[in-house]
């Protein structure tokens, strides 16, 4: 009995120990390993599969600014917007010209977007609502105009020529009437002052832009996003050279159409398109760098931002983290991450800021770091966001932006500012400048909760705003009574939500192991505890009552004995007598 005892509280220990072995070191490497394989990039996996094609698409959410008081705005008041949304597409994402290097550490490739309307999700919304918005295209080419008006009419005035001088019958009647016709008063004027450069401009704007009455644009989610607003249409002398110059810059929101008409939209040139060439980790030799960046278009710098004195690169220009669709396995301690956006041509850094949850998935909260917007400027070291393309707006004396607006000119190729929703953060200069801005925190912060081992994004959204500054601009008679203002134009929540099917793939592949191997870890540990604690006790409480049971035996055996001997003394007294 005793020996049995004895080997159960062994075994008890053996199981002890071996759960502690299992559990802090054996399991942990098995899903280490496990982890490793099922997050890098090889070809054939259900990995690749998923990284190749997403499973499920992104929600693309746009919320538009309706003006309700265009009319007044034109007449030096405060505007009022209303937010109107949200418009919801579908964003597909498919990788394309997918190319492996020779050590498959890398892998090239392109990735195509495309956004179908969700109309059960926009309901009681639709495509063809009517509102009324900032003429973005309009304001924007009034604005470059106004800052670069000399060299701009310039190059109508040599464009106008070079195609009169094209076509001989009219380089001889141009030259036999120039000096009586307005056409020389016309080209003359490109070499008057920036004032009289600009009248005429102010005099084409009708040609261009069809008799706009206010800086205001009548349009539908469905224009204004995708199939875009005309302009430029039918355009003739000066108004075509303009539309012309314009056309040279391109800008990728106002394409070129058949008959040589111009369009702006917001996302066209974003829908059946890729956003350039990438090349990023597989994660194969370096599990820590899985899906980040190596190169975009061949680089690992922009050219968007102002560059060091010296020429070198700037820290704002430098390209890093990853395009936020997937980061590298075991972030658990890993307190910052960077995503790098084409969409506002910087990388992003955000920040661990708690721990979370998505359908009963364990995640880890990380929401945008404050220098994103908040600290721009030479007092952070990083005045190369301050690229001063818009100096005759609110901007401080050095040039840069309030708190909580970047300046994204270089980006866009036009005068658009980026913030928060709802201006959430923004400088009072801006915020107290306009009505119906409601930020919210929860609602317009920029987040990812991302699962702890695998770095899959489970639950988030890039959320921000674009704007555009309207104001006065000298000699166009539309725009005199206008109050600077940061104005709102759009807001997007571009974000993720895992589906049921993709949740149930996390759950059964990687939370009901991990369940299940915690639960034997412990069940192990606590067994062999309890055995190796209580086999001993039980032989001791054993043992101390069989030794007690050995004491009472010799005083009870010493007792009988002396009664026996009494007795035997009585019976010998007796037979004497």
């Amino acid at each position: 009995m005793v020996q049995c005892t004895l080997i159960w509280a062994g075994i008890g220990a053996m199981m002890a120990v071996s759960g502690a072995l299992l559990g802090w070191v054996v399991f942990p490497r098995a899903v280490h390993e496990k982890v490793i394989e099922a997050t890098e990039l090889r070809q054939g996996t259900d990995q690749y599969k998923r990284w190749e094609a997403l499973p499920q698409p992104l929600d693309f959410k746009v919320y538009i600014f309706n003006v309700t008081n265009p009319y007044e705005v034109m007449q030096g008041r405060r505007p009022k917007v209303v937010e109107v949304g949200p418009y919801v597409y579908f964003q597909y994402r498919q990788k394309d010209n997918v190319r492996f290097s020779r050590d498959r550490s890398k892998v090239h490739f392109s990735q195509q977007q495309m956004y179908v309307f969700d109309a059960e999700s926009s309901y009681p919304l639709t495509e063809n609502d009517e509102l009324t918005v900032l003429n973005m295209h309009m304001n924007s080419i009034l604005q470059i105009i106004d800052n670069q008006a000399k060299e701009t009419i310039t190059n109508f005035r040599s464009d106008v020529n070079n195609t009169l001088e094209k076509i001989p019958v009219v380089r001889v009647i141009k030259r036999i009437i120039e000096r009586t016709t307005p056409i020389q008063s016309i080209l003359q004027i490109a070499e008057d002052e920036t004032y009289d450069s600009l009248r005429l401009i102010n005099v084409e704007l009708n040609r261009i832009f069809g008799r706009p009455d206010t800086m205001f644009l009548r349009t539908t989610p469905k224009q204004f996003l995708f199939d875009g607003v005309p302009f430029c249409v039918n355009v003739i002398g000066i108004a075509k050279a303009i539309c012309k110059e314009i056309e040279k810059r391109n800008t990728k929101t106002i394409r070129t159409m058949p008959d040589g008409s111009l369009r702006f939209s917001f996302f066209s040139h974003k829908n059946m398109t890729d956003d350039g060439m990438f090349t990023i980790n597989t994660g194969i030799k370096d599990p820590s760098r899985t899906q980040m960046i190596e190169l975009w278009n061949g680089r690992t710098t922009l050219d968007v931002w102002n560059n060091r004195s010296s020429g070198l690169s700037s820290s704002c220009n430098k390209i890093h983290g990853t395009d936020g669709s997937g980061y590298p396995p075991f972030r658990t301690g890993v307190e910052r991450m960077t995503i790098f956006s084409t969409d506002i041509c910087r990388t992003v850094d955000i920040k661990l800021t708690g721990s979370s949850s998505y359908e009963g998935i364990p995640a880890l909260r990380y929401e945008i770091d404050n220098n994103f917007l908040h600290e721009i400027g030479p007092e952070y070291g990083n005045d190369c966001y301050c690229v001063n393309k818009i100096p005759k707006s609110i901007v401080k004396s050095n040039g840069c932006l309030y708190k909580g607006a970047l300046d994204l000119s270089n980006c866009f190729d036009a005068p658009v500012v980026l913030t928060l929703p709802h201006m959430l953060g923004v400088a009072e200069e801006y915020t107290a400048l306009i009505d119906g801005m409601d930020p919210e925190p929860e609602r317009h912060q920029i987040f990812v909760d991302v699962e702890p081992y695998t770095g899959t994004p489970l639950n988030g959204g890039k959320r921000v705003q674009f704007n555009m500054f309207l104001r006065r601009i000298d000699a166009i008679k539309l725009t005199d009574r206008l109050q600077p203002t940061l104005f709102p134009v759009i807001w997007i929540d571009e974000g993720i939500a895992l589906n049921e099917d993709m949740v149930k793939l996390i759950d059964d592949s990687l939370m009901k192991v991990l369940s299940l191997l915690d639960v034997v870890q412990w069940v192990l540990i606590g067994v062999g505890l309890l055995l190796a604690v209580l086999m001993p006790t039980v032989y001791f409480v054993k043992r101390c009552r069989g030794e007690g049971s050995r004491t009472v035996s010799p005083a009870v055996t010493a007792t009988t004995s002396a009664a026996s001997l009494s007795t035997v003394a009585g019976v010998t007294g007796d037979r004497s007598k």
